[in-house]
């Protein structure tokens, strides 16, 4: 399958349990020295497109830390595929938009053009997860922070579940039990290009990412070879920095405000 980069996220979603979801990532390139820019301009556009009609039940942002690929990646999470196909973030925005005052509109169609502008050229797909089956994590984590957001991508020779399962008895779960990991799971292709199946660690901070992966639990080694077993060619590792998320229907950058 065509390679590109992915970064998953940490969710709210530990409480949306017993369902397989869909996530729709949209990746961008923008400029390093505008990536804050980008952040303020989105929290904007997003805060001004919500609304009852939507079917978004989350969403989070990162950006590029370390690593090869784009420069900051969306992630929007719904409860089905037809729940992403039905959602229109633009319509709400506009029905939104016609309600401002003209010198308010003025004000929202210059933010518009710069933050649409950045969306030239990107590309996006949808994934699978399943937070209740394919995911661990800490309890109580303030995820309000610009905590590390680490992906490794690959493709297997045979079956994706065994594949994340078997990383799952290797790494994450000790690592989340016993470790510095503050939560890690995978996911699963569904449409458009990418790797088969992406794994996903969270860390409160770069120091403790280095400490954490400088020692890599050792409790299953079965499930260790497993998993290498199942590995088809070479992969692909990102570390993301988190950017903001959707809190009570608005877009909260991270860090205390």
């Amino acid at each position: 399958m065509k390679k590109t980069s992915l970064i998953f996220m940490f969710f709210a979603t530990l409480t949306m349990s017993g369902f397989q979801g869909i996530m729709e990532v949209t990746y961008l390139d923008v400029p390093a020295s505008e990536i804050g820019k980008f952040a303020q301009l989105h929290k904007t556009i997003t805060d001004m497109s919500m609304g009852e009609e939507r079917t978004l039940q989350d969403q989070w942002v990162y950006r590029h830390w370390y690593g090869s690929g784009h420069s900051i990646v969306i992630y929007d999470l719904y409860a089905s595929p037809e729940d992403a196909v039905k959602d229109d973030a633009f319509a709400v925005l506009g029905k939104n938009y016609e309600a401002l005052s003209d010198d308010k509109k003025k004000e929202m169609d210059a933010v518009f053009e710069e933050w649409w502008g950045y969306f030239d050229g990107h590309t996006d797909e949808m994934r699978s997860y399943n937070p209740e089956r394919n995911h661990a994590g800490k309890e109580n984590v303030d995820w309000d922070i610009p905590f590390v957001f680490v992906v490794g991508s690959y493709n297997s020779t045979g079956s994706w579940t065994e594949m994340g399962d078997a990383f799952m008895d290797w790494a994450t779960r000790p690592a989340v039990a016993n470790g510095l990991q503050l939560g890690g799971g995978y996911t699963g292709h569904y449409k458009g290009s990418g790797y088969e199946v992406q794994f996903y660690s969270g860390y409160k901070n770069i120091m403790e990412f280095a400490e954490s992966v400088s020692n890599l639990p050792n409790e299953n080694p079965e499930a260790r070879k497993k998993f290498w077993s199942l590995v088809d060619g070479g992969h692909e590792d990102q570390i993301y920095v988190h950017v903001g998320h959707i809190v009570d229907g608005k877009f909260d950058l991270a860090g205390k405000d």
